[in-house]
């Protein structure tokens, strides 16, 4: 007798099936090998969010005046020259001392500047002020009526000829730069230049080492 199409089916099936279990107990599973990396290690922080080295940063200059550079600004100690009453940081005319007559430095023609004023005036007031050196006793020579306006403001410079120049203010140039040598205690001084002491014949400087070299300071407003 032939069994319906149905009934051969499902026979099949159930043989198939069993056939299938009994491979797979024939051929048990492998046991996969373990992996290489059995634990994820912790991340460690970034270099750069906790292990570099601190930045370095320059100091912020501050207290005293700096230069461009940011270093203190020297300033000459001029106490010795206030002490026996040479007049520091104030409107003066700087005379020839003990000769008898008005020769004070004076501000001419083309910027020259020699000891041929005899009277106060714009171009005879001179001012003494600190240089920037760290030496004592040096200073610059600033006429105020050239130093009113803002900027680097002028300054009597020493030349290699007999008369002075008046120049653009530089710090701590050489030519620029006076040392103050007092003569006793009276207030009388020399100045010395980059070129030497200066020397006064006959109203004028002169190059020859003749002449008058002390000087006094006098009160401009007298």
């Amino acid at each position: 007798m032939r069994l319906p199409r149905l009934v051969i089916l499902a026979t099949a099936g159930v043989i198939t099936v069993a056939a299938g279990a009994c491979g797979a107990d024939d051929n048990p599973p492998q046991a996969s090998a373990p992996s290489a990396v059995t634990s994820t290690p912790p991340i460690s922080p970034s270099p750069s969010a906790t292990t570099r080295p601190p930045t370095t940063r320059p100091a912020t200059p501050g207290g005293p005046a700096t230069t461009s550079t940011g270093s203190p600004a020297a300033r000459s100690d001029l106490s010795q020259l206030k002490a026996i009453g040479i007049d520091i940081d104030k409107a003066v005319l700087i005379d020839v001392a003990d000769d008898g007559v008005d020769r004070f430095l004076q501000v001419g023609k083309n910027r020259v500047v020699d000891f041929t004023g005899t009277g106060r005036t714009d171009s005879t007031m001179m001012s003494l002020k600190p240089a920037a050196v760290k030496v004592r006793n040096r200073v610059v020579i600033k006429p105020p009526f050239w130093n009113e306006d803002l900027g680097a403001g002028s300054c009597v410079a020493d030349t290699t000829g007999a008369a002075l120049q008046l120049e653009t203010c530089r710090d701590g140039k050489a030519s620029q730069t006076w040392q103050v040598v007092p003569a006793g205690d009276s207030g009388q001084f020399e100045l010395r230049g980059a070129y030497g002491i200066l020397h006064v014949e006959n109203g004028k400087l002169t190059t020859a080492d003749r002449g008058r070299t002390g000087l006094q300071t006098l009160d401009f407003a007298d």
